[in-house]
């Protein structure tokens, strides 16, 4: 799911490093292409997501501690819809930017009408998915949601509206609904159990308590009462100071003030519509242009809109509404103008600690995204760090010192080393641009680190255009020899692919290999170096300055290890080395295809060891190094005469590895 989630988020082009935070306001534009990449790999159409996504909206809010709020917004379902944009007016003081649906029910030829108005076009299915969350866990009922009817338009002259009807179908059972479901699935809808909506009228009106407007103006001071025409009949105290018009007669109420939210017509019939519930009406008084009197700017007023005198007169009480101590100095409001009797300032003070809560949490979240972020490139930096830790010290050293022991000096009894240059080098580098031998020395050597990463050595160091491998340290294996033969062949066949900026032809290499004892140890603490100490280095190194151009050169003692295994030697005879004297070495011709066999022999067979006319090729340890370097006849064709095998030469070799075996047996 996590994989699933990072492809998604790639797919629709948003950052991957970054999380999703709680208190942070993201455009809808990332929305949809996070719903986009979704719904390309579900395969679902948009509405059935959307939906889905309301579902699982009501199940997120629910575990995030919303869950008793929502238990107290009705007893039914008709009461829950109602009440909702209530929740939804007091979330906006905690989440900034948020601009969640409204939401207005409507009883017409006895079936239930749910109004959706969202300023987020095509964004109702999630309303729907809620919804029918909503009857399924709170009020035990499945539903249906029909779509009526689907508009779209301008209101206020500022808000783009899309305003979208449902009927509301129960299937099955009502079990605490609020509606009343027949027997051919339409809906008829009661208020309560026992109570229709004409009885409800009645009771309303006759328990309507008579008071002089007079006294309502002076006990509800922003308060204003209007007929079904919309004509203002009266105003509260403060209202008349903050617009004179207001004393005028046939002033209309709708020439006044705007109506912010819910996001319906200002008018007489939808006012009636949303005057059973708990929704909050938001007024502004219009601009007034023209006029130079010193009337004082009207907040934002916030209240209920109540049916007076038999329905047909309705009077808003209401306060003015600050969302904090900040919008009150802002304003040119105090304290004394709020009527004490509302929890206008109760919420404000409270509101004002949960701004500052909330912020906290948010710097938290930010703070928290920000250090995953570091955590995450640490992590990476890390991996970097070790890469190149690895790549200077072997596997079991550079281990030890990540964790911080002491890496003591080592002896190792028997390991192999190899020495190479390139033949000529420093005059090559004396008739060459300086970039020309670093493209040179880059090409050769990767090409000589991905042979050592092949067949599992170590690359202990390159001084200038010398390189220097070992096969056999920090820990002991039993076919040094073999690798590091191999790994020289490897090199002089790589040498063909790579081209002398001079004479454009390939470079040659001198190839040195000896086997001996060594003790190795770590060098250094800022940068620590592994190095290897011994006669056996200065060794490996002399058989490869005494070497032969485009030839691996050998000491009798790695001889002595390659001994019987796939490999063709050539005795090259007595050399002078320098700091040695005469020294026996040989030379490495290739792999070949008539490899001994080495037995343990008895009285029948001493007499009969040699090179044998066959290979078993189950006996061949790297086949794959065999395909991939072909020393063949014309290969030995090109090289000097001293580098050719003859036949003579063969039959020495024999007598030679037969007089080494019987010693060695």
């Amino acid at each position: 799911m996590q994989c699933m989630l990072r492809w998604n988020r790639k797919d629709a082009d948003l950052d991957d490093d970054n999380d999703f935070m709680l208190f942070h306001y993201y455009k809808d534009d990332n929305t949809f292409k996070l719903v986009g990449a979704i719904q390309g790999v579900v395969g679902i159409d948009l509405p059935q997501l959307l939906e889905s996504y309301g579902r699982h909206f009501y199940k997120y809010a629910y575990s995030r501690g919303y869950d008793r709020m929502m238990k107290t917004l009705g007893r039914d379902f008709v009461s829950f819809v109602q009440n909702l944009d209530l929740l939804h007016s007091l979330l906006a003081l905690t989440y900034k930017g948020m601009r969640p649906p409204q939401f207005r029910c409507e009883r017409k030829n006895n079936k239930l009408l749910v109004h959706v108005y969202t300023v987020r076009p095509a964004m109702y299915p999630v309303a729907v998915g809620t919804l029918k969350e909503v009857a399924k866990e709170l009020f035990d009922t499945e539903i249906e949601m029909e779509l009526v009817e689907r508009l779209t338009g301008q209101i206020f002259e500022s808000k783009f509206c899309e305003h979208v009807i449902f009927d509301v179908k129960v299937i099955g059972v009502d079990r605490g609904m609020g509606i009343n479901v027949s027997n051919n699935r339409n809906c008829s809808v009661v208020l309560d159990k026992g109570i229709r909506p004409e009885d409800l009228d009645h009771y309303m009106d006759n328990q309507m308590v008579s008071l002089p407007r007079r006294s309502l103006h002076l006990a509800i001071p922003y308060s204003v009462i209007f007929n079904e025409n919309m004509h203002i009949l009266g105003a509260g105290l403060h209202l008349k100071t903050l617009c004179s018009d207001l004393g005028k007669t046939n002033v209309k109420f709708n020439d006044v003030f705007e109506i912010k939210e819910p996001s319906v017509t200002l008018s007489f019939t939808n006012i009636m519509n949303c005057s059973n519930t708990y929704m909050y009406f938001f007024l502004q008084m219009k601009p007034r242009k023209g006029i130079n009197n010193v009337e004082e700017e009207c907040p934002l007023l916030r209240g209920h809109m109540v049916p007076l005198e038999n329905r047909k007169h309705i009077a808003f009480l209401g306060s003015p509404f600050f969302e904090g101590i900040s919008d009150l100095l802002a304003s040119t409001c105090y304290l004394n103008n709020i009527p004490q009797d509302q929890i206008t300032m109760e919420i404000m003070f409270m509101n004002e600690q949960r701004r500052a809560d909330v912020e906290m949490s948010k710097k938290l979240d930010e703070t928290t995204a920000s250090m995953k972020k570091l955590a995450n490139a640490l992590e990476e930096e890390k991996k970097k760090t070790d890469t190149l830790l690895y790549d200077m010290l072997p596997v079991k050293v550079a281990d030890q010192l990540r964790d911080g022991q002491t890496v003591s000096a080592e002896k190792h009894e028997c390991v192999t080393i190899l020495f190479s240059d390139i033949v000529t080098f420093t005059n090559m580098a004396a008739k060459c641009e300086p970039i020309q031998i670093v493209d040179l020395l880059n090409e050769l050597f990767m090409r000589f680190d991905n042979l050592s990463t092949e067949y599992d050595v170590y690359k202990v160091e390159t001084i200038g255009d010398a390189y220097m491998v070992v096969s056999g340290v920090p820990e002991s294996i039993a076919d040094h020899a073999q690798r590091i033969a191999t790994m020289g062949l490897g090199m002089v066949a790589e040498t063909e692919r790579v081209i002398s900026p001079v004479t454009g032809s390939p470079i040659q290499i001198r190839v040195g290999i000896h086997t001996g004892p060594v003790v190795s140890g770590v060098v250094g603490t800022r940068m620590p170096r592994y190095c290897l100490f011994g006669d056996t280095v200065n060794t490996a190194s002399r058989m490869e300055s005494h070497g032969v151009p485009g030839r691996v050169h050998v000491s009798c003692s790695t001889y002595q290890k390659l001994i019987g295994t796939e490999y063709d030697l050539e005795p090259r005879g007595e050399v002078e080395i320098k700091g040695k004297g005469l020294m026996n070495t040989y030379f490495i011709n290739g792999k070949s295809t008539n490899a001994m066999s080495l037995q343990i022999p008895d009285d029948s067979t001493v007499r009969d060891i040699g090179v044998s006319d066959t290979t078993d090729t189950t006996n061949l340890q790297h086949d794959k190094v065999t395909d991939r370097i072909p020393f063949t006849n014309s290969h030995q064709e090109n090289a000097s005469p001293s580098a050719m095998i003859t036949k003579e030469k063969r039959e020495n070799m024999k007598g030679e590895v037969k007089s080494s075996l019987c010693l060695i047996l």
